[in-house]
């Protein structure tokens, strides 16, 4: 019989993101963060306080990604949490990075106690949800990320699998909108933790 699948992203909702970015930013191109909006782009400013072009972003982010993901850490309760779950349920971290930073990041969080299969992606979160759910024979699912897209698109994708809204970053918390495909927003995971095992049916 096969078990629930948890199927969780990794930035602002097991480790955090803004922080690390903002400090790697400043330290390596003297560029500066600001967290007037949600959006990074546009966000990112010279010392003279111009913006920095949309065409520069992914290469800073890139760089972050290539040299500095070892500056970021857990989301409180994150990893309890999850080693919870994977008592009773299979665990896997959809993330939107190369595959090239796949080894990097797979390490990372098991340095952090979260040693969990990772699979990278690129743009909507739909369909390798769904793609997943068939892959592990799973009839109970679980999807956790910040992003209100992403839970439209596994809301039209996999429409049976949970779907909860989560920004583990405080600064971000008010900027991000509501995701109104999610089916609950909690931001913490000792507050998601037993919610998650209601919706997968795994109550201790």
């Amino acid at each position: 019989m096969s078990r629930p699948l948890v199927i969780c992203d990794c930035d602002e909702v097991l480790l955090h993101f803004v922080g690390p970015f903002a400090d790697y930013l400043a330290a390596e191109h003297g560029l500066t963060l600001g967290l007037d909006t949600f959006a990074l782009t546009g966000n990112i400013r010279r010392g003279d306080g111009t913006a920095v072009d949309a065409t520069e972003f992914m290469p800073l982010l890139d760089g972050f990604f290539d040299t500095h993901m070892a500056t970021q850490t857990p989301a409180p309760g994150a990893a309890a949490a999850l080693a919870s779950l994977a008592e009773r349920c299979d665990i896997v971290i959809l993330t939107n990075v190369d595959d090239r930073h796949n080894p990097v990041r797979t390490a990372e969080l098991a340095r952090h106690g979260m040693p969990y299969r990772v699979v990278c992606n690129s743009g909507p979160k739909g369909a390798p949800v769904a793609a997943l759910m068939a892959e592990y024979g799973a009839t109970a699912g679980a999807f956790v990320d910040d992003l209100p897209p992403h839970h439209g698109s596994v809301k039209r994708a996999a429409p049976g699998v949970f779907r909860l809204h989560m920004v583990a970053e405080p600064r971000l918390r008010g900027l991000i909108p509501a995701a109104v495909d999610a089916d609950r927003r909690i931001d913490d995971w000792p507050t998601a933790l037993p919610v998650l095992e209601a919706a997968l049916g795994v109550t201790q």
